[in-house]
């Protein structure tokens, strides 16, 4: 560990890089805070903090490299990228989109003009979480929401019919000959989402060596809340089945909730695991 900070501290850009991230994800977790959104602000900035960690190893593992010409002619493209996206009609940061694209890009020329075009690649995605994904984190949250719901309805009644249950399912609706059920926002999975994505992403990191296998396990993420929620959603109907309207309860939502959590943790952990071990076959091939 001290050897890992010597070495950090001997690239001052690196702790700039990574000061400068941190101050913009505290000033977007504020409305969140103030909202008292204070699980999603936690969350997003323990996200924030692992991104940035990821972005800054390479600063300690290997040596500063001096940008070429070809490099610090890409940084001014982003520079003028950005300045476009600041000129369109807009509001302060974080209100506006093409503002926080700006900035983002603003970042990533920054770094790639005095770090390279490796840093500025490995800077992307803690740019867009800090500058991007929490200024808009609700709308983000709402536009995710839609597509979890719709999919989960569907599979659910898909699965209803299949065990004898006459289910008739409608957009994010499903219809019984006596209990109609309408999927929310809040049924979703969509308030789970940023603690989900936070413990998938440290669980990838700590699977995973190879970029690819990370990536596609991650692209596991939204199917494991999707199965995660369709698996709630039937045994919701199954219990009120058996038990009557008590199953609607306070107490049993809040149950099949983390247990939606629990199923889509083990879904996704279950792809870690296989994914793992078609990675140790790929290796020992190429051996």
């Amino acid at each position: 560990m001290k050897i890992f900070f010597h070495r950090f501290m001997k690239h001052p850009l690196g702790v700039l890089y990574g000061a400068l991230l941190g101050v913009i994800a505290f000033f977007a977790a504020l409305p969140m805070l103030k909202s008292g959104m204070w699980d999603a602000a936690l969350v997003d900035l323990a996200m924030a903090v692992v991104l940035i960690a990821l972005m800054l190893k390479p600063f300690a593992v290997t040596l500063q490299r001096k940008s070429n010409w070809q490099t610090k002619l890409l940084a001014y493209l982003l520079l003028a990228g950005a300045d476009i996206l600041a000129l369109l009609p807009t509001h302060d940061f974080p209100g506006s989109l093409s503002t926080a694209l700006a900035f983002t890009l603003l970042i990533c020329a920054l770094v790639m003009y005095f770090s390279g075009a490796f840093m500025a690649a490995s800077c992307m995605a803690p740019a867009l979480w800090c500058c991007v994904f929490m200024p808009y984190h609700e709308e983000f949250m709402l536009l995710l929401s839609y597509p979890l719901r719709l999919s989960a309805t569907m599979l659910s009644g898909i699965t209803l019919n299949l065990l004898g249950v006459k289910v008739v399912h409608v957009g994010t609706s499903l219809s019984l000959p006596n209990l109609s059920i309408a999927i929310t926002d809040a049924c979703s999975g969509i308030n789970q989402l940023d603690a989900f994505i936070l413990i998938a992403f440290i669980a990838v990191q700590m699977l995973h060596k190879k970029r690819l296998w990370k990536l596609l396990h991650l692209a596991f993420i939204i199917p494991a809340i999707i199965l995660g929620n369709t698996l709630r959603i039937v045994l919701t109907v199954l219990l009120y089945m058996l038990f009557g309207e008590t199953v609607l309860e306070n107490t049993w939502h809040v149950v099949l909730g983390y247990g939606q959590i629990i199923f889509a943790l083990v879904i996704f952990g279950a792809v870690g695991k296989i994914f793992c071990s078609a990675s140790k076959k790929s290796g020992e091939a190429e051996l």
